[in-house]
């Protein structure tokens, strides 16, 4: 039972969207899942009520999935990053 809940940890933590240090006006993201992915796949950014706000096309490839989404325009506040599925909560100053 211990090395099923090992794998489990491993697995749900290389598909984990995280938050990664970034200066500001920007959020840095890692989507490992998008390391082998092949084309071009939406990244949706959402205000506090749900409502799209920025979408932007995240190339597949990049290496261990980092992507750095340029997000100056936006008013400082919480909003939610998803790419495939996945959710983070952000908060911009």
């Amino acid at each position: 039972m211990y090395i099923w809940s090992l794998v489990l940890t491993m697995l749900t933590n290389n598909v984990a969207l995280q938050q990664l240090p970034s200066v500001e006006g920007t959020v840095c993201i890692q989507v490992p899942v998008m390391e082998q992915q092949k084309g071009t796949v939406q990244c949706t950014i959402y205000d506090e009520q749900q409502v799209p706000v920025r979408m932007i096309p995240l190339e597949g490839g990049h290496k261990l999935g980092v992507y750095t989404l340029q997000l100056r325009t936006l008013a400082a506040g919480n909003y939610v990053v998803s790419v495939q599925d996945l959710r983070l909560s952000v908060k911009l100053k």
